[in-house]
């Protein structure tokens, strides 16, 4: 199976979020058939990981890697998602280094992972020195390290490039920032600040903007230097219609 890391990119990642392993593999076996290079499982969603081994993970001879993300993150996947339980921070990566062992292709570190705070970030010394230790563990066993930062808020470049390179010292193999956009403006903005980071980042990115005014211009975020493309699947869960269906991406990035 080829490593995330080295997928030509930009590719195509479907975000697959279930309640079920067996909803799992259906939705990401149908994100496959429509162009994903690479899958997310989000664990978060399922009520149960067991059963989730190496059949799973490797069954399409294609990347799939995990995040864990908080209950307060997951209604933006729709309702069904809205009231989680929360999920000690030392668990969330504990599990996700766990199915490393099964298959699991990489997992995602939030910035602010055992220390969480309002603004997804932290300088905790702590918590950052334990955000590397996952880190470490994880590229022992060959796996992928994604940093994610999600602010509640519009970022500016300088800030986008300072946190980029930041957690490519904690140990990203890739870094993806998404942060809230109420204009039109603003998600232009977006746009351009990804373009700053296509020439000043060490590590490969994606730069994201949530919000109803950039719906529009999540799809075409590859052409502004994001090293994949999150999508949706055609089938399942996911109902964040920010996110492209998986189709529609591959469509886009083979047209490019």
């Amino acid at each position: 199976m080829v490593s995330l890391r080295k997928l030509p990119r930009p590719f195509v990642v479907g975000v697959v979020v279930e309640r079920t392993r067996a909803a799992a593999a259906r939705v990401a076996a149908a994100a496959f058939r429509d162009g994903a290079d690479a899958v997310e499982l989000n664990l978060a969603s399922l009520a149960d990981v067991a059963g989730l081994d190496g059949d799973f993970f490797q069954g399409s001879r294609k990347p799939v890697y995990t995040s864990y993300r908080r209950p307060g993150f997951m209604g933006v996947y729709g309702p069904k998602f809205a009231r989680l339980p929360a999920v000690a921070e030392a668990e969330r990566m504990d599990r996700q280094l766990d199915l490393l062992r099964h298959g699991s292709n990489g997992l995602d570190i939030e910035a602010d992972t055992f220390a969480p705070a309002a603004d997804e970030w932290t300088l905790d010394r702590t918590a950052i020195r334990r955000q590397g230790e996952v880190a470490v563990a994880a590229h022992r066993r060959g796996a992928t390290v994604i940093f994610s930062w999600h602010p509640p808020r519009k970022v500016t470049g300088a800030e986008a490039l300072r946190v980029v390179r930041a957690l490519h010292k904690r140990g990203a193999d890739f870094v993806k920032i998404v942060e809230r956009v109420r204009s039109r403006a603003e998600a232009l903005d977006s746009l351009a600040i990804s373009l700053h980071l296509a020439d000043k980042s060490p590590v490969p990115f994606v730069f994201l903007a949530l919000g109803a005014e950039a719906v529009r211009f999540r799809p075409y975020v590859t052409a502004f230097g994001a090293a994949y493309l999150l999508a949706r699947p055609p089938v399942g869960s996911n109902r964040l219609t920010a996110q492209p269906l998986v189709a529609r991406a591959r469509a886009l990035l083979d047209l490019a």
